[in-house]
């Protein structure tokens, strides 16, 4: 019954981690667009005592670092997930997984 426990405890982590490169990328837009949140009228006081102090923070000084935040948690967590392994899929079916171009495969 432990490798259960342990499996959910990492499923939450995983989720956890996952929500929080959303939250990154989320708490940067609104910093970053916040003028024009500003101009539609779209701010409010509670949300902005909470999020604008986070300028602070080294993470929002530039997007770049930002983002390669929210990359690196967001590898994190595929490192920490289990792939499913299907020994039957062929080359055909991967291509017509991201592309709708059956037609123009020959076989």
């Amino acid at each position: 019954m432990q490798t259960g426990e342990n499996e959910q405890a990492l499923r939450k982590i995983i989720d956890f981690t996952r929500l929080l490169s959303l939250a990154v990328l989320i708490i940067h837009f609104y910093l970053s667009c916040y003028p024009a949140f500003e101009a539609w009228r779209l701010t409010n006081p509670l949300v902005n005592q909470i999020l604008l102090p986070l300028t602070k923070m080294v993470i929002f000084k530039t997007a770049f670092y930002a983002k390669s935040s929210a990359l690196i948690l967001l590898l994190a967590s595929l490192i920490g997930s289990k792939g499913k392994k299907d020994e039957s899929i062929r080359f055909k079916t991967i291509i017509g997984e991201f592309a709708d171009i059956d037609h123009l495969i020959p076989w």
